[in-house]
């Protein structure tokens, strides 16, 4: 009778256990982000991303990721059009907006992946995105991979620029380490 009631307490503890949301630590990342301008593609980067993650994939629901990359590290490996996007108000004005940010407001499962509903900030404007997203897990390290496309006029970036693409295709991924 005292071994089921042990087994019993154990299952619960366990089953409560995975329903929380595990810490992750970042330990590397990138932003790397794809336009257009008068029809060239145009590769364009980000340095310092920050995150904190609490994200179970078996639980998503009660999951919240939020993270950062530091605008003032924009990078297209055109030294002049960097200069101009980090201190033109119509781009990042960096000494005002040191951040672009992304805070999850709810993530589900999509099969073998997921979707998480995000506030996505670009100076002073926020805006709604929903953005797919893989979670690769081994041991105690994993991998978030993430790709989306934004209008950047939702963000009123870029003002009218002339032959600049609206589109504007993002891609993330963090390394973290499990931290529980």
């Amino acid at each position: 009778y005292m071994s089921i009631k042990k087994t019993l307490l154990l299952v619960t503890f366990f089953a409560i256990n995975s329903s929380f949301a595990q810490k992750w630590t970042p330990t590397t990342g990138t932003a790397k982000f794809y336009t257009k301008m008068l029809g060239v593609g145009v590769d364009g980067s980000f340095k310092g991303i920050k995150a904190t993650i609490d994200f179970n994939a078996e639980n998503p629901a009660n999951s919240a990721i939020f993270a950062t990359v530091d605008a003032a590290t924009v990078s297209t490996d055109n030294s002049l059009r960097d200069t101009h996007m980090r201190e033109k108000p119509e781009f990042f004005e960096v000494a005002k907006y040191p951040t672009v940010s992304l805070k999850s407001t709810l993530i589900v499962k999509n099969g073998t992946s997921f979707v998480g509903t995000f506030n996505f900030t670009i100076k002073n404007v926020t805006k709604s995105v929903k953005i797919p997203f893989t979670f690769t897990q081994t041991g105690d390290k994993g991998t978030f991979v993430a790709a989306f496309e934004i209008n950047r006029k939702d963000w009123n970036f870029g003002g009218n620029t002339m032959g600049m693409s609206d589109k504007v295709k993002i891609n993330l991924s963090i390394n973290a380490q499990q931290s529980n």
